[in-house]
Formats: structure tokens, C-alpha cells, sequence
């Protein structure tokens, strides 16, 4: 209901201002035929995609699910990117009005000397291309929303990422983690997409698959997607932490699911594994995994609490040595977990904002303790925030889908942290 909620009145917000901004300010657009229009049918379709989403997930049709929210997102996606170019727009669109009002006034005064003096010449020239300058940037934000939409739909790039500790044993460097999160199967992502992924991960023969939380939107696909997951096989096995869907989705049927599957889930727990070296000389190294709970919303002070008791309550098992790695959904636990000591955390959830660009999300400056995207470091202890392989609405630019697939290395001198 929350969702319902939720887009309804985002479409509200935005039918509305774009609405206000054409009546009041661009009149000349308002007053094309075809714009009048598709005011009339935008409405009108949004209403439709709505009805046909609502039937899918009445009727557990996948089809329908796709049509309904595809068409849903996409007028979204389109009636922002017109927003953005009516903002944009309003200043040169009031330089236009001035410029109206000048060469009315001139025409007033004297109808000849209007027609034939240098001023109104020079009006009319500066009118025309200020009139092509408006035209152009609907289209340019049109087709850049045009770009991310269709951009959503390629594949996850396997991203290849190189972190290096200090003093890491033997036995770890060179350890290879396959990093899923945010699979989102479901509207956009579907099972073949799924199997694909899985495909080729097996065959960079990763040492550990891990799964950080949103696996599946469409519920009967949930198990599906854990016995994709689950026949990668790698040595160390695969490992998953919930996230705010599985909450959101149904939290029984996600652990009934989990119970079926080989993946081991880890709410608020670890588990100790020694991994063995490929030098029979070089012994094993204890790693830890570890995986916290989803404070589902994230809203103030006891959201944040929750979040650190979770993540204090998942490395209650961890042994005094040995690497530590922790699987939370939510980026915000490595403020918690270094300071604990774990080395490596490993999350998702933000999707990057789907905006990015030269690997950081396009908001980081604005939110810079939310560790939207990419590699972050606080002496020793690393995290790596996962853009997702997929996503519940279909949009990206400048941040690709991605499955990082990160290899351990060592530094071989000891380092203080902070």
C-alpha cells in the first residue's frame, strides 16, 4: 500500500508542476494542439499502467507486472526529464516574454519605424534563437531519459575489484568473493537474466558467492532465484543477508525459501570457515562470515540504533583472529562494523542513486556518510557498496548494473586503523 501511495503521488507532484510551469510560463508550447493532448491522455495512461500492475500482482502475472509497471515508470521517468527542461527552460522562456513585451511596445509607438529600425531587427533575431534554444532541450533531456531507460535493461557487468589489507594471511590473498546484490528478479530482471549472470560468474570460479539482500520481487520466483544462485558451487559456498524486500515481500515465504536452498542465510549471525591455500606449506586462514538484519527503514535515531545492534550482534561468534567479512544490505553498518573490527563489509541497496558517473554515484557529495557507490576505507577497514544487478525501476545513467567480483590481496605490513 505504501508503494501505492508512493507513486501516486510522485505522479501528482510531477503532472502538477509540469502542468503549472507550461500554463504560466511556457504558453506557447501550451498552446500547440498535440501538448494540450497529451496533458488530456497522460492521466489517463498512468491510470491504465496502474490497473494493469495491480491486476498482474492480483493475478500473479509476471506479463502484466512488466506491461503495468514499465509503462508506469516510464511516464515518470519521461514527465521528470520534461520538468527538468521546463526549470531549465523558464529563464530563457522570461528573457522571451521580455523581448515580446519590447517589440510590442515599439510597434505601438511608431508601426513604421517598428518595422524597418535596427532594434526591432535585432529583437526578432535574438527571439528566434532564443525560441530554438527552447526547443532544444526538451529533446536533449527527452532522449537522455530515453537513454537511462533503455541503459537499465543491459546486463550486469561483472565488475573485477582488487582490495588490499594489511597483513592478510596467505591462505587469502588471491581469494575471490562474487559480490549479488539487489537482484530485483522480477518486472525487469527475470530468470534467464538470472542464469546468465550465473553462467559467467562460474566461470571466473569465484571462491564464495555472496548475496546481500532484495533477491526477488515476484514471490513464486523466490526459491528460483536462490537454485540459480545456489548452482555456482564455489568452494567457501554461498551466503546471503536479508534486505528491506525480503521484509517488504513476505519474510516467512523468504525463509521457507531459504530453508529449500543450499544458501546459507545469516540474520544476525556468522559462521568461521578455514580456507585452505592452493600450497599445502601455507595451511588455512579463518574467515568470518557474517551477515545483519535490515532495519527495513531507515528514519532517525532508532532506525540507526537498530542498525548498530544488529550489526554488534552479528559478530558475537567471530573468533580474536582471522578475517572478518560482513554482508549487510545497508552501506551505513560500516560506520558500526569498523570499529569492530571487521574488515570487509559488503552491501547494497542504494543502487547508486541509478545516476552516476566515473563509478560514483552523481549524489555522493550530497550525501557523502551514506556510501552510495563504490570502494570506501577507513584505515584498514573497506567496504564496497554494490550499484546492484538489478533494480524495481528502470532507470540508469552513468551507473551500470553491476556484480563486483572482488579479489583479496595483502598488503604484507601491518597498518594502524582508525
Amino acid at each position: 500500500m505504501r508503494i501505492v501511495s508512493f507513486v501516486a503521488l510522485l505522479f501528482a507532484l510531477l503532472y502538477g508542476l509540469n502542468l503549472a510551469l507550461l500554463v504560466t510560463l511556457h504558453r506557447s508550447w501550451w498552446n500547440q494542439p498535440w501538448v494540450r493532448r497529451a496533458a488530456k491522455w497522460i492521466p489517463m495512461m498512468a491510470l491504465t499502467g496502474g490497473a494493469v500492475w495491480g491486476s498482474g500482482w492480483y493475478f500473479g502475472s509476471t506479463t502484466m507486472i512488466s506491461l503495468g509497471a514499465g509503462s508506469v515508470a516510464t511516464i515518470h521517468v519521461l514527465l521528470m526529464s520534461q520538468l527538468i527542461a521546463l526549470v531549465l527552460t523558464s529563464p530563457l522562456r522570461s528573457v522571451e516574454l521580455v523581448v515580446d513585451a519590447i517589440r510590442r511596445h515599439g510597434r505601438r509607438q511608431d508601426a513604421t519605424s517598428a518595422s524597418q529600425g535596427p532594434l526591432p531587427a535585432l529583437l526578432t533575431s535574438r527571439r528566434r534563437f532564443l525560441h530554438s534554444a527552447l526547443a532544444t532541450v526538451p529533446l536533449l533531456t527527452g532522449s537522455t531519459a530515453t537513454y537511462g531507460m533503455v541503459r537499465s535493461s543491459s546486463a550486469a557487468n561483472i565488475t573485477p575489484v582488487s582490495l588490499t589489507f594489511a597483513d592478510l594471511a596467505g591462505p587469502l590473498d588471491g581469494f575471490v568473493i562474487l559480490h549479488l546484490s539487489d537482484i530485483h528478479l522480477g518486472p525487469y530482471i527475470d530468470r534467464d537474466d538470472l542464469e546468465r549472470l550465473a553462467q559467467q560468474a562460474s566461470e571466473m570460479e569465484p571462491d564464495l558467492v555472496v548475496v546481500t539482500g532484495d533477491i526477488c520481487d515476484h514471490m513464486p520466483w523466490y526459491l528460483d532465484a536462490l537454485k540459480i544462485v545456489e548452482q555456482m558451487r564455489p568452494p567457501a559456498g554461498v551466503f546471503a543477508s536479508l534486505g528491506n524486500h525480503e521484509h517488504f515481500r513476505g519474510l516467512d515465504q523468504v525463509l521457507r525459501s531459504f530453508d529449500r536452498s543450499q544458501v546459507q542465510l545469516l540474520v544476525d549471525d556468522g559462521r568461521t570457515m578455514h580456507v585452505r591455500s592452493a600450497s599445502a606449506s601455507a595451511g588455512t586462514a579463518p574467515l568470518f562470515v557474517s551477515g545483519c538484519d535490515d532495519p527495513q527503514w531507515m528514519r532517525g535515531p532508532d532506525s540507526q540504533a537498530r542498525l548498530k545492534r544488529f550489526v554488534e550482534n552479528s559478530q558475537a561468534k567471530a573468533p580474536p583472529e582471522g578475517f572478518k567479512l560482513l554482508l549487510s544490505h545497508r552501506s551505513q553498518a560500516f560506520d558500526y562494523a569498523a570499529p569492530l573490527g571487521v574488515d570487509l563489509t559488503l552491501s547494497g541497496h542504494t543502487h547508486g542513486f541509478q545516476l552516476g558517473a566515473g563509478g560514483r554515484s552523481l549524489f555522493e557529495q550530497w550525501y557523502p556518510d551514506r556510501y552510495i557507490w563504490g570502494h570506501y576505507q577507513k584505515g584498514d577497514r573497506q567496504l564496497y557498496t554494490s550499484a546492484g544487478v538489478g533494480h524495481w525501476f528502470p532507470f540508469r545513467l552513468g551507473c551500470p548494473p553491476e556484480a563486483p567480483l572482488i579479489t583479496l590481496r595483502s598488503r604484507g605490513v601491518r597498518s594502524v586503523a582508525s
